[in-house]
């Protein structure tokens, strides 16, 4: 009974706080208050639990403190850990250095031959990843010359060239893996045995990575084939090598890198945080705010290989198909360190995603790629504001690419309302090169926008997967090849519409493959939109609309690369509009428009490329790559019955202040009728002046102002441009202003297939700070108890 009673007054103390605490230099035996935090998140768990069983009537915030909190187990959040009466559960760092790791740190690095340092780390420790420094070591490895070199079949690959004795006469090529980097494949495969000139590798992989398409032996690029994971071929600087049943761990370091003081980690974990519920009874409204998510690894392909298709997608069992189209319906996803599935409005804000070695996060995946089982069924999920690199896998992979991601059994398993937004992607899927910064399979209702990608080996963005094959009616070119003997020809349409690619800036993509695009489609999305973003140096494609592609809109978009700027793969690829794009390459047609440089696009064109990536606002303090050449307003001048009219943009996300207009005509004088001094965030206005003769003669004009924002003064001079018809946006006028309404054609998607708007009942609570409070199919409170609703789109908002 005395236990009981302590345990309920200790209840009661937590529930009147709503406020716990977490430090490294905690102890589990706490309380959880601001002077006597828990150790570990997993403390805090169990107390946010039974404050959420207990009713909640206010918020709970788990406040961690900076350090490294090493997990041994993923972090499983239910519905147990969900808020609650339209409160929220907040895990939030209470500054930049609270980091969730999955890693083993090393230490006691002592120096061997050759340069080689190693470490003593616990006997049967597994992993594929060591990070130095803060990034990924390549495995210990040697290159292949040529893979033509080669004789492939079913059990293995032989060699008749003397240069390749090697291979038998090294130390560990037995149990080592060979790595084939091709056109939109990174593929590996183990070695089981080597002599007599035969490379016999581990089975069913190896058959597996020889038949379909840009396979190991018939390849429709080259980018590189070597072997590797055994010491003796450690003998450049970055690499490792893990010896787990001597317990033993080698790197050879780089110039500068002092192993006495760098941080090591090994990534043994594979999952840090699982959010999963039930259909029926999901997780729902958490936020993470802020937290770091680093050193985890992925071991399937140490024993299995990695059969890669394609964006983290991969023949995963282990079993011998009658033909490669057998395989398709059953393929894997890569796993993320932070997995979502039968999971409600849930955020991650703020915060890094670095030295993962898998996938970064995972939202509604299917259940191979989820550590509960649970895949699928993620509904208003955000990812905003992080930082992402050295992730080896997908950094975000939004959606599954089973049946049951395509034709779900239930509206429960639809991923939807997905939000992926003012994300940094740099130097991204490192050791798996073919995966990519975002891709969404199937999903509706969900937006990609201003995002920051460079440096990326492969496509930037990829929206859908199937190749046409899982559209009703199904594809021409899949009967051929033969896959509906394995799997349905669909009379319905899949699941993906109504999304939305928006003002993303992507360049340095394509490093490393062919094959790939700046913006990559697949399969047909009925009123999906790709709008406003700049792409450029690079060699790959602007837009590539693959096979299927069906029913997109693609306009206004700035695609500066030297590849081809729309390509078309021509099989079941329709029906998608191109309106107002702008590119390198190719003549202007059809409203699409040649530019050498952004400055020689119109105002909207300008204004995509300058708010293209994190938006103006957010910018500060990150380490954005916008070119910092670009104007941040535009001045066009028109003139129409003795009256011209000046109209002045605002690209920028705060007001331009102190205005001045000036504008001479030639052989007339100029009688201002309105002339504004200050234009809003993200608008524009108009001066007007009447000619004195009544006439338009050639005139030229001048704007200078302040760029609030920036503090930056500026100065631009007029352009001759066909003024925007109607009433101008009502833009931002200060921080935290409306949402714009952009001139041009409406980027807003079709309302002909949005479920109806609803609306909440007068008596629910008011959402807390980051909680949604509206849009369509929202049932949930309107207001906010912090901040105002903002809203990111016809479907989703915020409490800002």
């Amino acid at each position: 009974m005395r236990v009981q009673q302590l345990l309920l007054l200790w209840l009661g103390s937590l529930a009147s706080a709503a406020d716990l605490y977490v430090s490294p230099n905690g102890s589990d035996s706490n309380d959880g208050s601001t002077s006597s935090p828990f150790k570990t998140l997993t403390k805090a768990q169990s107390a946010v639990r039974s404050l959420v069983s207990g009713g909640m009537n206010q918020d709970v915030t788990v406040h961690i403190a900076n350090g490294v909190y090493a997990f041994t187990a993923p972090l499983v959040f239910t519905s147990a850990d969900s808020g609650r009466n339209g409160r929220t559960v907040y895990w939030k760092a209470d500054s930049t250095g609270a980091t969730i790791s999955g890693g083993l740190r090393v230490t006691g690095w002592t120096q061997g031959n050759n340069g080689v340092y190693s470490a003593s780390v616990p006997s049967g420790t597994k992993s594929r990843n060591l990070y130095v420094g803060g990034k990924a070591s390549n495995y210990a490895r040697r290159k292949l010359a040529n893979r033509k070199d080669f004789t492939y079949t079913q059990t293995g690959m032989s060699w008749s060239n003397g240069q390749y004795d090697w291979l038998q006469n090294t130390a560990g090529i037995a149990g080592a893996e060979i790595r084939f980097i091709s056109s939109f494949t990174d593929r590996y495969a183990p070695i089981q045995s080597v002599s007599n000139r035969q490379l016999v590798m581990v089975q069913n992989s190896w058959r597996n990575n020889i038949i379909g398409y840009d396979t190991v032996n018939n390849n429709n690029a080259e980018f590189g084939v070597w072997v590797q994971n055994a010491l003796a071929l450690l003998t450049e600087g970055g690499q490792f090598y893990l010896d787990s049943n001597a317990g033993r761990v080698y790197y050879r370091p780089l110039n500068g890198e002092n192993m006495a003081t760098i941080e090591t980690y090994l990534g043994v974990q594979e999952c840090l945080i699982a959010v999963a519920g039930t259909y029926s009874d999901p997780a729902h409204d958490i936020v993470f705010s802020g937290l770091n998510y680093a050193h985890t690894t992925w071991m399937t392909p140490a024993t299995s290989g990695y059969v890669d298709q394609q964006t983290g997608a991969y023949i995963g069992e282990n079993v011998v198909y009658p033909q490669f189209e057998a395989a398709r319906p059953k393929w894997y996803q890569m796993p993320s360190a932070i997995q979502i599935s039968a999971a409600r409005n849930i955020l991650f804000t703020g915060g890094s995603y670095t030295q993962l070695g898998g996938g970064g996060v995972g939202i509604g995946n299917d259940n191979n790629a989820h550590y509960t089982g649970v895949g699928l069924g993620a509904k208003n999920v955000t990812v905003t504001e992080g930082y992402f690199t050295q992730v080896m896998g997908n950094s975000i992979t939004g959606g599954g690419v089973q049946a049951p991601a395509h034709h779900p059994e239930n509206s429960n398993m639809i991923n939807s309302q997905l939000v992926i937004s003012n994300n940094i992607f740099t130097n991204v899927s490192a050791l798996f090169s073919s995966t990519v910064p975002i891709l969404v399979t199937y999903v509706q209702y969900s937006q990609i926008s201003h995002n920051d990608l460079y440096q990326v080996p492969y496509s930037g963005i990829c929206h859908g997967y199937g190749w046409g094959s899982n559209d009703a009616g199904g594809s021409s070119e899949y009967e051929r090849r033969g896959l509906y003997n394995y799997q349905p020809k669909y009379s319905t349409p899949t699941v993906s519409q109504n999304n939305l690619v928006e003002a993303n800036l992507l360049h340095q993509y394509g490093l490393s493959h062919t094959d790939l695009g700046a913006l990559y489609t697949l399969s047909k999305s009925p009123s999906t939109q790709v709008v406003e973003n700049y792409a450029y140096d690079s060699g790959g494609f602007g837009m590539y609309t693959d096979e299927g592609s069906n029913s997109y809109a693609i306009l206004r978009n700035v695609l500066l690369s030297n590849g081809i700027w729309s390509a078309v793969n021509g099989v079941n690829t329709a029906n998608n509009s191109y309106i107002d794009n702008w590119y390198k390459t190719g003549s202007s047609r059809d409203r699409n428009y040649q530019a050498q440089s952004v400055g020689q696009t119109s105002a909207l064109g300008q204004r995509a490329a300058y708010r293209a990536g994190v938006t103006p606002g957010k910018r500060a303090g990150r380490p954005v790559t916008n070119p910092t050449n670009l104007a941040d307003g535009y001045l066009g001048m028109s003139c129409n019955g003795g009256t011209l009219t000046l109209t002045f943009w605002n690209f920028d996300d705060l007001p331009f202040s102190n205005v001045r207009f000036s504008a001479t005509a030639n052989g007339a004088s100029l009688t201002p009728s309105n002339v504004p001094n200050r234009v809003n965030g993200d608008t524009w206005t108009q001066a007007t002046y009447r000619v004195s003769n009544g006439q338009c003669p050639s005139f030229s004009a001048q704007v200078q102002y302040t760029n609030t924002r920036t503090g930056n003064g500026g100065s631009l001079n007029g352009v001759n441009a066909t003024p925007p018809s109607g009433s101008p946006p009502p833009g931002n006028g200060d921080p935290g202003g409306p949402s714009v309404t952009q001139p041009g054609p409406s980027t807003s998607l079709s309302t002909s297939t949005r479920p109806p708007t609803t609306t909440s009942s007068a008596s629910q609570p008011c959402s807390s700070l980051y909680g949604q409070c509206g849009g369509l199919d929202w049932t949930g409170p309107t207001c906010c108890s912090q901040g105002s609703c903002k809203f990111s789109n016809d479907w989703y908002s915020q409490c800002l």
